[in-house]
């Protein structure tokens, strides 16, 4: 059993975790449908790890630009097609004038967490061009499904500790219906095209899903001990999340894309 002292506290709002396998698809399909072009300018907003980063200079070619935007930029490697910023979202985007305007803006998770989420919206749809397209990805509050569980209690477990991970998140100032709000925004900002779709998919125990769901709770662990839930209900939580018995609901994602109107 893992102990609590040897556990670790975040200190940001959002985890900091790689959602590359269980996310990325989803994004790259809207690139796909939008149709992210060669010699293209692209913005990747909260880029993390930068696996969408490097997705895009693919897609823009030696002849486009990837401009990479995050916090900490320590994972992000400049090259001679991405530029990389290191920048406190809570202040804006901080860009230099000669990066805009993009043919695509890209944030993933990026804007819930943070208080100013709507100036940032507004600014990013200022910093395209005009037909460019915004894309925005959000985890979503939605009620946890157990599928199949060792035990009717291991599935009630695991229904309440997703339900604290999330109230948690949302104690912090993540505002998990974002996702649910941003095709409004969108339309009333007059952006074209909106378009949001919604995924929620079974992850089994073992599976990348599944592993990001014990990273949250692990990453997470003082809090949720604050918000009620026991050591050993953790410690339950994380066998189940390797167990292949188990099948439950992925988080629910939203996906908006939206094109700035042409002039």
């Amino acid at each position: 059993m893992t102990s609590t002292h040897q556990r670790h506290q975040i200190s940001s709002s959002m985890p900091p975790l790689d959602l590359t396998k269980v996310f990325d698809p989803i994004t790259t399909r809207e690139f796909a449908r939008i149709g992210v072009r060669s010699g293209q300018r692209a913005l990747d907003v909260g880029a993390g790890a930068g696996s969408l980063t490097r997705y895009l200079a693919g897609l823009v070619g030696s002849s486009g630009r990837v401009v990479a935007l995050d916090e900490d930029a320590k994972l992000l490697d400049p090259t001679a097609i991405v530029h990389v910023y290191e920048r406190d979202l809570r202040h804006g985007l901080q860009l230099p004038a000669e990066a805009a305007p993009f043919d695509l803006i890209n944030a993933r998770c990026a804007l819930a967490p943070l208080a100013n989420r709507t100036d940032l919206l507004d600014e990013m749809i200022s910093l395209l061009k005009p037909g460019g397209w915004l894309v925005l990805g959000d985890i979503v509050y939605a009620q946890m499904w157990v599928h199949r569980a060792p035990s009717p209690e291991d599935a009630e477990l695991l229904a309440n500790v997703v339900r604290r991970v999330l109230d948690v998140l949302a104690s912090q100032g993540v505002d998990l219906h974002w996702g649910d709000r941003a095709a409004s925004l969108l339309l009333h900002a007059g952006m074209n095209h909106v378009h949001a779709r919604t995924t929620a998919r079974t992850w089994t125990g073992g599976g990348p899903g599944c592993q990001l769901y014990a990273d949250n709770v692990h990453q997470l662990t003082d809090q949720l001990l604050v918000d009620g839930a026991t050591e050993e209900d953790l410690d339950r939580f994380a066998e189940l999340m390797a167990d292949p018995m188990v099948v439950l609901r992925s988080y629910q994602f939203t996906s908006t894309i939206a094109q700035s109107p042409a002039h």
